[in-house]
């Protein structure tokens, strides 16, 4: 009987102070604003959240859900808002196009988990959402009056005794045609970007005498949202293995929804080019403004686009000058992504554009030597 005393003697205070504690921290949680309350909970839940978020001032607005595994979790911030802030894939999605005050299954989004889950005929997390027109907007002028006297690029000390030149893939898995599968993505490299990087190696290397070191990463196999953090993860450690890298080559190539079969043949025309008999996927070059280099970054896509038009006429597509996302093309004044055709075009034309695109880089590096 006293035992029994004791235990319930015992167990009614410690019984209150739980329920004290308990409204403390209700308490305090009720004063922490519920943004960065499921801001922390996200970033410490989710690998690379955490620094990304730091970056980007946390500017979450209204409320939405967030789908995972099947299953609704509520937010009270918006999620397209953050990954807009955190990711550069992400950073150019047409928000018109989501209505953020509706559920997600209201939206019609698609639970698309891989490359293979796509419809056929359409492109998710394509270069079409990526790189937005821009120019369509009225937001930047035609790339003609930008270039058209600008300056050349500052001289480069090149030994090619040493690594100099890296080039890599930020979107490694794109294929061209035949190699539809997987909505266009493959992990055969002999179908996709990957062989148009080493043919371009391979040329600079047996022509031109430059040590090139071609990384042929997977950054965008596991997620498309993490592909130039991950890309950027290759540039450090390469340029920490190899610090004497100056020249850096982003190789993708070009995609859009098609709308039908007309539509098919005007754009694989646009992307498609003759040189010397033989056909070829036509070349654009990407920069961006945003960029705190990017008064050098032009000098040097100018000067490509004018050497190839000079050795290639027809080659040279256009020059896609963006606003926001950065591309990791801070990294040197000598950085550029290079987008060889577009998924109509067969692997045969962007491989022939690779060497022809590789002997362009030659004569520029060759141009720009000390």
């Amino acid at each position: 009987m006293i035992r029994h005393r004791k235990n319930k003697s015992t167990f009614l205070p410690a019984f209150f102070i739980t329920i004290f504690i308990i409204g403390i921290l209700l308490y305090s949680f009720n004063r922490v604003s519920s943004n960065t309350a499921y801001l922390n909970i996200l970033c410490n839940s989710i690998p690379g959240f955490n620094s990304i978020g730091k970056n980007n001032n946390s500017s979450y607005v209204a409320s939405s859900s967030l789908v995972h595994n099947d299953s609704a979790i509520k937010m009270k911030f918006n999620p397209f808002n953050f990954m807009q802030y955190s990711f550069f894939g992400f950073s150019q999605i047409m928000r018109e196009k989501f209505d953020i005050s509706k559920d997600i299954s209201e939206i019609g989004l698609l639970d698309i988990e891989s490359y293979s889950d796509v419809p056929e005929g359409e492109i998710y997390f394509s270069e079409e959402d990526e790189y937005k027109a821009y120019e369509e907007e009225g937001q930047v002028k035609k790339t003609e009056e930008i270039f058209q006297n600008i300056e050349a690029p500052r001289k480069l000390a090149l030994t090619k005794k040493i690594p100099e030149v890296l080039i890599y893939h930020s979107h490694a898995t794109e294929s061209y045609t035949p190699y539809s599968e997987g909505n266009y993505h493959t992990l055969n490299e002999k179908h996709s970007v990957i062989l148009v990087g080493s043919i371009m190696a391979k040329n600079l290397q047996d022509k031109y005498k430059y040590i090139v070191v071609h990384d042929k990463t997977y950054h965008d196999k596991e997620s498309y949202a993490y592909s130039y953090i991950n890309s950027l993860a290759t540039i450090k450690q390469q340029t920490t293995k190899n610090r004497s890298l100056k020249v850096f080559l982003d190789i993708h190539r070009d995609a859009f929804t098609v709308n039908n079969n007309e539509h098919k043949k005007v754009k694989k025309d646009e992307y498609t080019t003759t040189i010397n008999g033989k056909k070829a996927a036509r070349i654009m070059l990407v920069t961006s403004s945003a960029n705190p280099n990017y008064s050098e970054l032009k000098k040097f896509s100018a000067y490509i686009s004018k050497k190839m038009e000079k050795l290639y006429p027809g080659l040279y597509l256009k020059t896609d000058i963006k606003t926001r996302s950065k591309y990791n093309q801070y990294v040197s004044d000598y950085c550029i992504l290079i987008e060889v055709g577009c998924m109509l075009n067969t692997i045969d034309e962007a491989a022939y554009s690779g060497e022809l695109l590789s002997n362009v880089i030659g004569e520029v590096l060759k141009d720009l030597q000390e």
